[in-house]
C-alpha cells in the first residue's frame, strides 16, 4: 500500500481534528482548519500568478506560523521554495535570489528586500477571505525540488543545493516510523525555514496531529527562558545543536521537579561525550539521538542512540544509516576501506540532493561504474566493529560554528574584496568547546578593523563573522604556494589583537562589565559605546554575558535587554537599574 503524500496527511489531520491546535506562538493558537484555509488561500494567489511545478518561490518569513503557512502554500502549488531568513544580510539574500531566479516572491510585510526583481508578489499575511486552492490529486514528481538551501562555499560564494521532495519525505517518514510520537506529544519549532533540517520541525508534528510550539529567538538563546518554555508548553520533542542542549541541561538541572522531554535529537555539530553523560543525569528517562548529515543529504542520514555510549568513550558515534541512506568509508581513489580504517565518508541513496545550482561544487557528487550516485562528504571517519560510523575530523577547511557549516575560503574571499585589503587568510581556534574564526589580512595603512567588520557584516551571516580580525605583515605560504594555516596560527597566536588602552570605566559597574567583555572576547572594549557584536561577540556569548552579570546586577539581566543595547555604557546602566529595582 502506498504511503499517503504530505498533502494527503495534512488533509487527514484537518478532517479528523479541524479545531485542534496545530501551531502555538507567543500564546496564540492556530487550529488545523485555520492553517489549512490560510495556506489554501495563499496557494490560490500564488497559482493565479502562474506558480506551479517547475517554478521557485522566494519565501521570506520569520520563524512562526506564517513560515509554516507559506511552505504549505508552495507545496500545494507543486513549486519549490527558496527559504530566506531575515537574519541573513540583504546583500547575501539578493545574490541568492538572483542566482535562483524565483518566479514569485512570497514575503511577510517588510521582508521583501528585492526591489529590482521583476517577479509577482504575494504578501504572506493572514487571509480572512478569498478563493481556496484545490490541491491536486497527487503531489508533483518527488524527484523535483522541494526547496533550495544555501550553504557556505569554498569558491567564495554561498552554494545553492536543490533538495528533492523524495528526500524530504524520506526524512520525515523515517522519524515517524522509528520514533513515533506518543500521547500528549508536543514538538518545538526553533529552526529557520532557510535550513535544510527545518522541514522536520515545520511538518513533522503538524502532519501527525501533534501540536507544534514556535519558539522566539530570546526563548531559544536564554537558557532560563528556554527551560521555562519547555516546562510551560510541556514540550516533549526537541531538535537542537549540542550547544543549546548543554545550556538547557544546566538550567533544567536547577529545576529537578520540572517537565522533562521524551526525545531530544542533536545535530549540526559534534556532540561531546560530557554532554551525553550530563543528559543521563538530568533527564535519565529521555532519549538523546546523535544525528549525522549535511545540506547535500537533505539533513540526516545516520543516527545513534546515546544510551549505548560507554561512560569512558572518547567520541560519540553518529551511528547507522537511516532514511534509506547508505554509508561507506573510502580511500582517495574511491575504494572501500575495512572497518577500523579511517578514510573519507561517502553517502548514497534516496537522501542525496539533486545537486547544486549552476553546477558549483558538482565534483562532490560522483557516480560509480555501477551507476550508483554518491556524495563525498569531506568528513574523515571509520566504521566501528558494531557497524556504527564514527567521525574523526575533516579533510578540508570546513568548520562548524554554532552548528552552521562554514568554509574558511568564503570568509577569505569576502575579506579580500574589502577596500584596501590586499590579501586574507583565516583559521579556526577552539575555546570553551566552540570554534571561533580568526581572520588575518594584509592591507593599506588606512584600512582598519572597524571598517572591515562593517564590510563583513554587510555580506556574511552572523555565524560567519570572525571573532578576531588581525592585521599581519604577510601571509605565510607553503611550498605549494598556498596559504599555510598552521604557520598563520603560529604567526598570530597571542599577538596583534584589537586592543586599546583608551577606555577608562566611569565607575565600578562599568569596570565589571568591561572585565567580563574582555574575558569573553579576548580584548577590552575600545570605547564605552562600542557594540558588543561589532567587537566579535555573538548570540551565545551574549547569553554568557547575561549569566555572568548576575554578580554585578544582583540578579540575571534579561538577555533581550542586552541584545537591544549591547554597549558597556548601556549594559552597566541595566545593571544599576536592576539593583535599584531590587531595592524597591
Amino acid at each position: 500500500m502506498t504511503a499517503p503524500t504530505l498533502l494527503e496527511r495534512l488533509a487527514e489531520q484537518v478532517a479528523a481534528r479541524p479545531g485542534a491546535v496545530a501551531l502555538r506562538h507567543r500564546g496564540v493558537d492556530l487550529t488545523y482548519r485555520e492553517l489549512d484555509d490560510w495556506s489554501s488561500r495563499l496557494a490560490a494567489r500564488l497559482a493565479a500568478r502562474g506558480t506551479g511545478p517547475g517554478t521557485v518561490v522566494a519565501l521570506a518569513a520569520q520563524r512562526g506560523p506564517a513560515a509554516v503557512a507559506g511552505v504549505l502554500a508552495v507545496l500545494r502549488t507543486g513549486a519549490a521554495y527558496l527559504g530566506l531568513d531575515p537574519a541573513i544580510p540583504a546583500r547575501r539574500q539578493r545574490r541568492m535570489v538572483e542566482e535562483t531566479g524565483p518566479h514569485c516572491v512570497l514575503a511577510e510585510p517588510g521582508l521583501d528586500r528585492f526591489p529590482t526583481l521583476d517577479a509577482p508578489r504575494v504578501t504572506l499575511a493572514p487571509l480572512a477571505d478569498g478563493p481556496l486552492h484545490r490541491a491536486p490529486a497527487h503531489e508533483p514528481d518527488e524527484d523535483a525540488p522541494f526547496h533550495i538551501v544555501y550553504t557556505s562555499g569554498t569558491t567564495g560564494n554561498p552554494k545553492g543545493v536543490r533538495i528533492s521532495g523524495r528526500s524530504v519525505r524520506g526524512r520525515l517518514e523515517w522519524m515517524w516510523h522509528d520514533h513515533p510520537f506518543g500521547e500528549n506529544a508536543v514538538l518545538a519549532v526553533q529552526k529557520s525555514l532557510a535550513l535544510v533540517a527545518s522541514p522536520w520541525e515545520l511538518l513533522g508534528g503538524l502532519l501527525m496531529g501533534v501540536p507544534s510550539v514556535v519558539l522566539d529567538t530570546d526563548e531559544l538563546l536564554d537558557p532560563a527562558l528556554f527551560a521555562e518554555t519547555v516546562r510551560r508548553e510541556r514540550i516533549t520533542h526537541l531538535f537542537l545543536t549540542p550547544q543549546l542542549i548543554a545550556g538547557l541541561l544546566e538550567e533544567s538541572a536547577r529545576r529537578p521537579d520540572g517537565h522533562r522531554p521524551v526525545l531530544v535529537t542533536s545535530g549540526a555539530d559534534v556532540l561531546p561525550v560530557d554532554t551525553v553523560l550530563r543528559f543521563r543525569e538530568v533527564w535519565p528517562d529521555a532519549t538523546l539521538l546523535n544525528l549525522y548529515g549535511m545540506t547535500e543529504t537533505a539533513s540526516n542520514v545516520a543516527a545513534y542512540d546515546t544510551t549505548a555510549l560507554p561512560a569512558d568513550a572518547e567520541r560519540v558515534p553518529v551511528g547507522s544509516p537511516v532514511a534509506g541512506a547508505s554509508l561507506s568509508v573510502r580511500d582517495r581513489l574511491g575504494r572501500r576501506l575495512p572497518p577500523g580504517t579511517t578514510g573519507e565518508v561517502w553517502v548514497s541513496g534516496p537522501p542525496l540532493a539533486l545537486g547544486y545550482l549552476g553546477g558549483d561544487g558538482e565534483d562532490r557528487f560522483t557516480t560509480d561504474p555501477d551507476g550508483h550516485r554518491h556524495y563525498r562528504t569531506g568528513d574523515r571517519g571509520r566504521l566501528l566493529p558494531d557497524g556504527a560510523l564514527e567521525i574523526t575530523g575533516r579533510s578540508d577547511n570546513q568548520i562548524k560554528v554554532r552548528g552552521y557549516r562554514v568554509e574558511l575560503e568564503e570568509i577569505e574571499s569576502t575579506l579580500r574584496k574589502a577596500p584596501g585589503v590586499t590579501d586574507a587568510g583565516a583559521y579556526a581556534e577552539t575555546g570553551d568547546g566552540e570554534a571561533r574564526v580568526v581572520a588575518c589580512y594584509t592591507a593599506d595603512d588606512e584600512t582598519g578593523p572597524a571598517a572591515l567588520r562593517g564590510h563583513l557584516r554587510d555580506r556574511l551571516p552572523d555565524y560567519m563573522l570572525p571573532a578576531r580580525l588581525q592585521r599581519v605583515p604577510r601571509l605565510p605560504l607553503g611550498t605549494n604556494g598556498k596559504l599555510d594555516r598552521t604557520a598563520l596560527r603560529t604567526l598570530t597566536d597571542g599577538t596583534g589583537q584589537e586592543r586599546t588602552t583608551g577606555f577608562t570605566p566611569s565607575d565600578a559597574t562599568e569596570a565589571a562589565v568591561a572585565a567580563l567583555w574582555e574575558e569573553l572576547l579576548g580584548a577590552p572594549p575600545a570605547a564605552p559605546d562600542q557594540n558588543f557584536f561589532d567587537a566579535g561577540g555573538h548570540s551565545l556569548l551574549a547569553v554568557r554575558l547575561a549569566n555572568r552579570l548576575a554578580a554585578t546586577a544582583g540578579r540575571r539581566v534579561p538577555l533581550r535587554r542586552i541584545l537591544g543595547a549591547p554597549t558597556v555604557t548601556a549594559i552597566a546602566a541595566l545593571c544599576r537599574e536592576t539593583r535599584q529595582e531590587d531595592r524597591i
